[in-house]
C-alpha cells in the first residue's frame, strides 16, 4: 500500500451551521481600508481617554485603565491605552514609557484565533447592527479563563474586571473598546456603564463618520468624542436656522439618563458685538422647563472657555429646569474672530461694554416676556457686576455705539458671582511678586501702576496680541527678572497650575480636560489689565485707559446679587469680594462660602449640585415681596 496513501490525513474543523440562519460564527470580519485605518490612528487615543474619564453620578471614576483593540488587517491588537492616574502627564506631553511600554508588547491576535473573545464579540456587535440595534455591553471578570493568554500577560493585579463595547463606524466595525477596574460592579452600576457606553458608541460613529474623509479633521474629532456628555444620548441631529443666523445652528435632541430628562442643545449662535468680533452661545433647553419665567446666562472667566461651565450648566437646566445660555466672549474660537484676523486684541472693558450688552440685546430680542440672571464664574462674574453699576458711565463713553446699550434694570433681575472678585489679589505662590510689590510701596500707587503698564504694553509690542496660561505666568517671572527686582532659575520654579485650579479633589481627567478644552488664549491687554490690578497698591479695577475704576462703582450696583466664595482660593481669596459686597444694599443680597478652590466650585460635583440648589432657591424667591 502507498504510504503516502495510508498517512492519516486532520481535514480543518468545519463548523456545523444553520443551512437558513446566520449565526456570529458565520460571519467574516473585513480588514479596515487604508484611509480609515489612517484617519483613526489620529484619533483613537480619544476613545481610551474618554473611556478613563468616565465617571459615576456621584463624580467617581469608572474604570482606571482602558484600551483599545484595533482591526489590524487580519488581526486585533491593542494599540491605544490610558490609565486614569496617569493622564496628567498625557496634558505635559512628556510621554508615558508604561503605556507606550504595554502598547508595544502587546501581540497581535488572529481574528480567527478560537481564543479571541473580542473578535466573537465583533461577529455578534455585526449581526445586532444589520438588524439596527446597538452592539451589546460585555462585563467581564479577568480571572476568567477564557481571556487569551496573550493578553493574561498584560494584566496588572489592580485589573481584574472589564466592561467592554464593539465600535462602529458607517456600519462597520473598527475595533474593541475595554475600561479595567479593581473592583465589582454593583447591577445599577452596571447598568450606568451600559448606558453610557451606548452614548459613547453614538459619539464614536457620528463624529468619525462626520469628519473622516478629504475634508476631516482629526484634532475636531479626538475634541469631539473626549468632550461629550456620555450622561445623554443623542436622539435627533438638526441643522436649524437659528435667530438670525446667517450658518446654520447644530441642533441635537438628548435623553439624559442621568436627569430623566430630555433636551435640546444648540451650538453655536453668533452674535455681532463690534469692531468685526462675535459672541457665541450655546443653548441648553429642557424639555419641561420651571415656572419661573426666567433665562440664565452663564458666563466663564479668565482664561477660559465657556466648557468650564458645562457642569453648572447641565444642572441648571436640567435638574431645575432653566433655559440656560452659555457665553463664549470674544476670541475663544475662530468664529468670534473678525474675518481678516485680529489687528490689535480686546480688553475687558469690549467684555463688559460691547459683548455683554450684544447679548443682552439678542436675547432681550428673541425672549421679550421673559427676565435673565446672569452666572458668572471669576472674570464671568465681573463682567454683570461691573455693566450694571457702571451703565450710565458707560452710556456716556459709548454714544457712538453700534448698538443700543440696554439698561440692566428693565432686563436683568438677579446676578451669580461665584469666587468673582472685586479687585485682583492673588495669593498663589508666584515668585518675587510680593518681594516687587513691597519694593514697589515706597513710589506712589498710581505712579506705579501706570510705569508696570507702560513697561509690559512696550516690552509685548513684538509679541501675538494673544498669549496662553503657561505663557502668562512665565512672562510674570519674566516680569520680575527684568525689573531686578528678584533672580530665579525658570526650570525650578515656574508656577504650579494647581493654585489656579485650586481643586483638591482633581483627577488626571480632569488635568487633561482642563488643558486641552477649557484653558484658551487670552488677549495681552486683557492680562495688562489685570497685572496693574494686581501689581498695584489700589484696591480697583480700572478700565484698560485707566479712567474708569469699576470697583469704585459698584456702590451703584442695585440688581440683587448672589455671591459665592471658595474659602481655599487662592486666586480670588475671600478679602477681594466680602466687604464690599457685603456693604450694598439691596436686601436679596446674599454671600455662601464652600470649602474649595478657583475651578474646583464649578467642577466638583457634590458642590456643583448643592450650590445650583441654593443658586434655584434664590432665583425663585426674587419675585417675593
Amino acid at each position: 500500500m502507498d504510504q503516502t496513501l495510508a498517512r492519516k490525513v486532520n481535514p480543518k474543523p468545519r463548523r456545523k451551521g444553520n443551512a437558513y440562519a446566520v449565526g456570529a460564527e458565520d460571519i467574516y470580519i473585513f480588514p479596515l481600508s487604508e484611509s480609515t485605518n489612517l484617519f483613526l490612528q489620529k484619533v483613537w487615543t480619544a476613545f481610551v481617554n474618554k473611556m478613563v474619564s468616565m465617571t459615576l453620578p456621584n463624580g467617581k471614576p469608572i474604570f482606571q485603565y482602558a484600551i483599545f483593540e484595533a482591526i489590524q488587517d487580519k488581526n486585533l491588537k491593542i494599540v491605544a491605552s490610558s490609565t486614569h492616574f496617569r493622564m496628567k502627564q498625557v496634558t505635559d506631553r512628556i510621554g508615558l514609557q508604561s503605556i507606550d511600554d504595554f502598547i508595544r508588547n502587546t501581540i497581535p491576535i488572529s481574528i480567527q484565533d478560537p481564543g479571541n473573545l473580542s473578535a466573537r464579540y465583533l461577529r455578534e456587535a455585526i449581526l445586532s447592527v444589520e438588524k439596527k440595534a446597538r452592539p451589546e455591553v460585555y462585563f467581564h471578570s479577568l480571572d476568567d479563563e477564557r481571556v487569551h493568554p496573550n493578553l493574561k500577560q498584560l494584566l496588572t493585579k489592580t485589573m481584574n474586571y472589564a466592561a467592554g463595547i464593539p465600535l462602529f463606524v458607517k456600519g462597520s466595525p473598527i475595533g474593541m473598546l475595554w475600561g479595567i477596574r479593581r473592583d465589582n460592579m454593583s447591577p445599577e452600576q452596571e447598568e450606568e456603564v451600559r448606558q453610557q457606553l451606548y452614548s459613547l458608541y453614538d459619539v464614536v460613529d457620528f463624529v468619525i463618520s462626520k469628519e473622516m474623509g478629504l475634508k476631516g479633521d482629526p484634532y475636531y474629532a479626538r475634541k469631539n468624542i473626549e468632550k461629550s456628555d456620555l450622561h445623554s444620548r443623542a436622539k435627533h441631529l438638526f441643522y436649524t436656522r437659528g435667530f438670525g443666523q446667517d450658518e446654520p445652528v447644530t441642533t441635537i435632541v438628548f435623553d439624559s439618563h442621568t436627569y430623566q430628562r430630555s433636551y435640546r442643545l444648540d451650538a453655536s449662535f453668533l452674535i455681532p458685538s463690534g469692531d468685526g468680533y462675535s459672541v457665541s452661545l450655546k443653548r441648553f433647553e429642557p424639555k419641561e422647563r420651571n415656572d419661573t419665567g426666567k433665562n440664565l446666562l452663564l458666563i466663564p472667566g479668565f482664561f477660559c472657555r465657556r466648557s468650564v461651565m458645562d457642569k453648572v450648566a447641565r444642572e441648571l437646566s436640567l435638574r431645575h429646569g432653566y433655559r440656560v445660555f452659555s457665553m463664549d466672549m470674544r476670541g475663544r474660537s475662530r468664529r468670534t474672530l473678525p474675518l481678516f484676523g485680529i489687528r490689535e486684541g480686546w480688553t475687558v472693558d469690549d467684555f463688559i461694554q460691547e459683548d455683554f450688552p450684544a447679548v443682552l440685546n439678542w436675547i432681550k430680542e428673541n425672549f421679550p416676556n421673559e427676565q435673565l440672571v446672569v452666572v458668572g464664574h471669576s472674570m464671568g462674574g465681573m463682567i454683570p457686576r461691573f455693566y450694571c453699576s457702571a451703565y450710565e458711565e458707560i452710556v456716556k463713553r459709548k454714544k457712538d455705539s453700534s448698538f443700543p446699550l440696554p439698561r440692566p434694570d428693565e432686563l436683568i433681575s438677579g446676578i451669580v458671582s461665584i469666587t468673582s472678585p472685586n479687585f485682583v489679589r492673588l495669593q498663589a505662590q508666584i515668585p518675587g511678586l510680593d518681594i516687587l510689590k513691597m519694593g514697589l510701596k515706597l513710589v506712589p500707587s498710581k505712579t506705579i501702576s501706570d510705569f508696570l503698564f507702560d513697561l509690559t504694553s512696550f516690552s509685548l509690542q513684538t509679541t501675538l496680541p494673544t498669549v496662553d496660561l503657561n505663557k502668562f505666568f512665565k512672562f510674570l517671572l519674566g516680569l520680575h527678572s527684568s525689573l531686578r527686582a528678584v533672580s530665579f532659575d525658570l526650570h525650578a520654579k515656574v508656577v504650579n497650575l494647581r493654585d489656579f485650579v485650586g481643586y483638591k479633589q482633581i483627577s488626571p481627567p480632569e488635568w487633561y480636560f482642563l488643558i486641552e478644552d477649557i484653558f484658551c488664549e487670552e488677549s495681552t491687554k486683557v492680562v495688562l489689565q489685570f497685572l496693574r490690578s494686581q501689581l498695584s497698591q489700589d484696591r480697583s479695577f480700572l478700565s484698560y485707559d485707566g479712567t474708569l475704576d469699576y470697583t469704585a462703582l459698584q456702590k451703584n450696583l442695585q440688581i440683587p446679587l448672589f455671591s459665592v466664595l471658595g474659602s481655599v482660593d487662592k486666586v480670588v481669596p475671600s478679602e477681594t469680594i466680602e466687604n464690599d459686597l457685603a456693604a450694598l444694599p439691596h436686601k436679596k443680597n446674599k454671600i455662601l462660602s464652600y470649602e474649595q478652590g478657583h475651578l474646583g466650585i464649578v467642577f466638583h460635583m457634590p458642590v456643583v449640585k448643592e450650590m445650583c440648589s441654593e443658586i434655584d432657591s434664590w432665583i425663585k424667591g426674587l419675585d417675593s415681596t
